[in-house]
């Protein structure tokens, strides 16, 4: 899920709940979707746990599942995600990754079902439509920083068989795209490389040496 879809899916929730009286078409006519969405948008806030009721055409919602930790509504769960997703403008990895760690500890605490889809939902809008990666090579660049391990990556566009030897620094946006502060090996060159450029990780049994400078 895109970040905009779950923006449309905050949007829908305020919009039925502050305007009961709406039919569908309508509301689907300011989203600028078709009727067809809009009905697969509030089936899938169903399968979150939100529960409505229809009269006459029209929606309201009876619920907003609440998570255990200090009767959080899912809405505000779900706004917590978007909010996440937008931190990238701080330029600041570690920020957003506590906020990551915070909405997994959250999650943890949900029924099964929401918890699967709230995963994914963190996975689309954050990791793979934020980041550009997917959620595993995320993972191992983390690992390869905090444990300050070589690695062996292969680029997306590159030749098959092809890898760079990297020791990675820290991981750092630029114009909200996140990158990889590492040394490459070979060059012998400090450099940022976008993570979203990265479809393989293999870790070595080297760890990176204390460098004196940007060589």
């Amino acid at each position: 899920m895109q970040t905009h879809r779950l923006a449309r899916l905050l949007r829908i929730i305020v919009e039925v709940r502050t305007q009961p009286d709406r039919l569908p078409e309508q509301i689907a006519k300011d989203f600028g979707i078709s009727t067809r969405q809009f009905y697969y948008d509030r089936n899938q806030l169903a399968q979150l746990g939100f529960r409505f009721s229809r009269e006459k055409g029209r929606f309201t919602i009876l619920s907003d599942p609440v998570v255990t930790i200090g009767k959080l509504p899912l809405s505000e769960l779900l706004a917590l995600v978007l909010a996440t997703r937008h931190l990238f403008a701080t330029r600041d990895f570690s920020v957003v990754r506590r906020a990551l760690q915070g909405l997994y500890r959250i999650i943890d605490h949900l029924p099964e079902s929401q918890k699967q889809l709230l995963s994914s939902l963190i996975q689309d809008v954050i990791i793979k439509n934020g980041f550009g990666c997917t959620p595993d090579i995320l993972e191992d660049i983390v690992r390869a920083v905090d444990e300050k391990m070589r690695i062996l990556v292969h680029f997306r566009h590159a030749v098959p068989e092809s890898r760079t030897a990297l020791d990675p620094f820290a991981l750092c946006f630029k114009k909200s795209r996140l990158f990889l502060d590492a040394y490459a090996v070979e060059r012998k060159k400090r450099r940022h490389y976008r993570v979203g450029t990265i479809d393989k990780i293999v870790f070595t049994p080297f760890y990176r040496p204390e460098y004196s400078g940007e060589e």
